[in-house]
């Protein structure tokens, strides 16, 4: 019974650590996505050179961090606080040819970062540019200014 309550309690340890390490690294996945991959990882391994060699203890792990990733998904989609703590919230950065550097500096993104977002999208100046938004998943979203 221990592994099934070890393996709770990591799935909301390593959750809390993706949440804090940010959206630059995990920009490709949601931190929701990553836990998931890092701890069943980790159980394998914890199985093959951990105190418990069981392929018993393995699955109970398994299962524990599969159904724990099934309750938080429901509990995102019936509260939605625990989808904004979880999945986080966009975040606009740039609005009006105006830079948020707080709001910048807590994500740990600079200016640099936005404009190759925006140079990927084919603008070539910042007065281009009516909004940029760093968005749950780490990618940067450029709303273009309209041709007036």
């Amino acid at each position: 019974m221990s592994i099934v309550l070890r393996a709770a309690a990591g799935y909301f340890i390593l959750l809390f650590a993706v949440r804090l390490i940010g959206r630059r690294t995990a920009s490709m996945m949601a931190p929701f996505d990553l836990v998931l991959l890092f701890l069943f990882g980790g159980i394998v391994i914890g199985a093959v050179v951990g105190e418990d060699h069981s392929l018993v203890g393995a699955i109970s792990a398994v299962f524990t961090i599969g159904l724990m990733h099934i309750l938080v998904s429901w509990a995102k989609l019936r509260f939605r606080i625990v989808g904004r703590i979880v999945d986080g919230t966009p975040v606009v950065v740039f609005e009006h040819g105006r830079w948020n550097d707080e709001r910048m500096r807590a994500l740990r993104l600079t200016k640099q970062d936005i404009m190759a977002a925006a140079r990927q999208r084919g603008i070539e100046r910042l007065e281009q540019v009516r909004y940029a938004i760093a968005e749950r998943d780490g990618k940067i979203a450029i709303i273009e200014n309209k041709a007036e």
